[in-house]
């Protein structure tokens, strides 16, 4: 398949492709959550942001213009590549990175995606898609499980909403940012898509981080370098692209539904990284969440 405008088939059946990219962001944004902790701990937020972006927008257009696609933005989707890029990218990340330093990795992972209930709220009003049974279903066992893991995180519950409160703001970002870029239908690659989106959206940051956060900036060890090198390289070029690829090809809902595995994945990193033992009902969330994406994403065939 070439990396342009795609759509899901006509007989109802989710691309097998479509199934892949899910499964290959929920492993690589699941562990991403736990890198990050390790990156911000020493590197200024909006400095890590900013250095993860750029390389990742001259990544994507550079494999743009090597594939050979034109990394033109054309006519009347300039709007929804600006906004796309300041929800997806500007509010997104610096919310989550400031988030994720004042509270546990993990769930700031599930937090981070009651993502797909914004997305698919705002996507049934903006799209006019229609939430069938199994889409509700689906939606609710996947939000189930997230309550469930944030549960028994009680560092949460009894300590500052603050963390909480920023990666939450983050995810109504990037569901509004997904909302956008599907509305729009943009006809270009969705590598090229990505990569304006990131040019937009780092522009903001890196003017903080050169003005402001850079004086905040101490000596930096190999593991947080690592994380900078995985957020410049996996999550910043892969994932994203990946992600938006997705999006053309499922409705919202299955594409966000689709992606509540990264915060189960988060969670058991959390504990391969930081040895944050899971619970028993991390274990049951597991389920609901498995389950939540095969009644979204695994859709029966159309006689």
């Amino acid at each position: 398949m070439t990396d342009s405008t795609a759509t899901a088939p006509t007989d109802g059946r989710t691309p097998i492709l479509a199934v892949a990219l899910l499964a290959m962001i929920a492993v690589l944004w699941g562990f991403n959550w736990p890198i990050m902790k390790i990156g911000l701990a020493e590197i200024p937020p909006w400095v890590f942001r900013a250095g993860a972006s750029i390389v990742s927008c001259a990544g994507l257009f550079l494999i743009s213009a090597v594939a050979g696609h034109s990394l033109r933005v054309p006519p009347g989707q300039w709007r929804a590549v600006i906004l796309g890029g300041i929800l997806n990218i500007t509010f997104f990340n610096i919310f989550v990175a400031y988030g994720v330093t004042a509270m546990d990795a993990g769930r700031a992972g599930i937090i981070g995606y009651t993502m797909p209930l914004w997305a698919t709220l705002i996507g049934t009003v903006v799209l006019k898609e229609r939430l069938g049974p199994r889409a509700i279903a689906g939606l609710t066992v996947g939000l189930i499980g997230m309550a469930l893991l944030f549960s028994v995180d009680a560092a949460v519950l009894t300590g500052s909403a603050l963390g909480p409160l920023l990666v939450l703001a983050g995810a109504a970002s990037w569901g509004a940012g997904t909302v956008v870029i599907k509305h729009a239908r943009l006809t270009m690659p969705i590598t090229v898509a990505v990569a304006w989106q990131h040019l937009i959206g780092v522009v903001p940051i890196a003017i903080v981080a050169v003005a402001w956060d850079w004086q905040h900036v101490g000596e930096w060890s190999l593991w947080p370098v690592m994380a900078l090198l995985y957020n410049m390289l996996i999550t910043g070029i892969i994932c994203y692209w990946a992600y938006f690829k997705v999006v053309q090809m499922l409705p919202v809902v299955a594409s966000t539904v689709g992606t509540l595995m990264v915060p189960v994945i988060g969670v058991f990193a959390n504990q391969v990284i930081f040895g944050v033992t899971p619970h028993l009902v991390d274990y049951v969330a597991l389920i609901c969440v498995a389950v939540a994406v095969f009644l979204v994403v695994v859709r029966p065939r159309q006689s």
